[in-house]
């Protein structure tokens, strides 16, 4: 059985990033962690909807791939020190878990044991198990339970997960899991740890994984209002945070490489590589970074060098090269 000794061990209550008392919470969720504001500036947490006014500080048109009052393009400046990932502008539909009514404990206890002894052999009982306990009511705490207990920290369980769900073929279970997916990600890219924390954005890159296997792979779109991917791999050059972005967006995409429609030549799919090759040239790119495009290459059966440039960052803020874990420091940086 796949699912059985190492799903358990991984899903035991007081593992890393697991609540003591069995109830959802990847590490990141704490209101605390939001990137910092700039003075003026609202966030989706105030009730303000939209991009905020005084989060755009330093982000004229032409920051913005636009141009100046008379026509020209101005030379874009350099990203403010504490701006972070401005998540309105890359999540716009907003990333709000679905209200959680959690099923008795006698509940909660017969899924974490389907679950430590789930396998590709023995799906069909323990869906039905699942399924005899489960009452829709309880579908959106199942939902987040799937996500922040299982789907985030056992990446080898993905395909049996997945599995899972759809033998269960409950429309509802689907959308409660990305609501979750969404939700968390947008937990994770706010958080000031990103840069410095690897067990965050293993979490991260986890979720980039299953959400490519949950929708790419099944034919199925990545809408732009629920997930912005471009405008998120820019933000992350914006920002000094490609160390997390990249392998995030590169797991994502990769479910692209079983799907018969966001294959290549698929348009959004190569529009998406052309800003990874455009990063992928950039002077003193750190190389585990470019390492994460050159795999997804190879899984989408594409050569980098073959890969047209989108030539967007040129529009751009600049990012601050001092102490970025994006880039290598020269000993004395060339002036813009």
């Amino acid at each position: 059985g796949g699912g059985g000794g190492g799903g358990g061990a991984a899903g035991a209550v007081g593992a890393p990033g697991l609540g003591p008392d069995g109830s959802p919470s990847l590490p990141t969720m704490r209101p605390a962690q939001a990137a910092p504001v700039p003075k003026g500036g609202g966030s989706a947490a105030d009730g303000q909807p939209g991009p905020m006014p005084g989060m755009m500080q330093g982000l004229d048109k032409a920051a913005l791939g636009g141009q100046a009052a008379g026509g020209q393009a101005a030379a874009p400046g350099v990203t403010p020190a504490d701006r972070g990932l401005l998540i309105d502008a890359i999540m716009p539909a907003g990333a709000e878990l679905m209200a959680l009514t959690s099923p008795p404990e006698s509940v909660v206890e017969r899924i974490h044991l389907v679950f430590n002894n789930v396998s590709m052999q023995n799906l069909d009982s323990k869906t039905a198990e699942t399924r005899g306990v489960l009452e829709p009511e309880y579908l959106p705490w199942f939902g987040n339970y799937l996500v922040v207990k299982r789907i985030s920290t056992q990446p080898n369980f993905h395909q049996l997960y997945l599995a899972f769900m759809l033998k269960l073929d409950l429309p509802p279970l689907l959308k409660a899991v990305l609501s979750s997916v969404f939700h968390n990600v947008s937990k994770l890219l706010a958080s000031t740890k990103i840069t410095t924390s690897t067990s965050e954005r293993s979490l991260l890159k986890n979720l980039g994984s299953w959400l490519g296997q949950m929708t790419l792979a099944r034919n199925k779109p990545i809408l732009q209002r629920k997930l912005d991917v471009k405008e998120l791999l820019v933000q992350g050059y914006e920002t000094g945070r490609l160390i997390a972005v990249t392998p995030f967006v590169a797991k994502i995409m990769e479910g692209a490489k079983e799907s018969r429609v966001f294959r290549p030549p698929n348009p959004w799919i190569m529009s998406l590589m052309g800003v990874l090759r455009e990063l992928y040239d950039l002077d003193d790119l750190k190389m585990n970074i470019k390492f994460e495009i050159e795999v997804l290459c190879k899984h989408l059966g594409l050569k980098i060098d073959e890969v047209p440039p989108q030539r967007v960052l040129c529009n751009r803020l600049q990012p601050r090269m001092d102490k970025s874990p994006d880039f290598n420091l020269r000993p004395s940086p060339a002036a813009q």
